[in-house]
């Protein structure tokens, strides 16, 4: 059974009953059929949560950037 709703927020609820061995297909289906975008900002949620959680002060959160030059001797 599945079903899909959208709250006041607009975010997406997706759920679905399934086997325990179903699980990993559904989770494979459900974040490939997000752009993107709203993969990087679910995964940028979840980092939040985390440090949330484990009490770490989340402000100077920040993508690393690394440059790098290569010149051709």
């Amino acid at each position: 059974m599945r079903k899909t709703q959208r709250n006041k927020n607009k975010k997406r609820i997706v759920e679905r009953l399934i086997s325990l061995s179903d699980a990993s297909s559904f989770d494979s289906e459900f974040w490939q059929k997000q752009t993107p975008q709203d993969r990087f900002i679910a995964t940028w949620k979840t980092i939040g949560e985390f440090y949330k959680i484990k009490g770490i002060n989340g402000y100077k959160l920040r993508l690393q950037r690394s440059i790098q030059n290569i010149k051709q001797a």
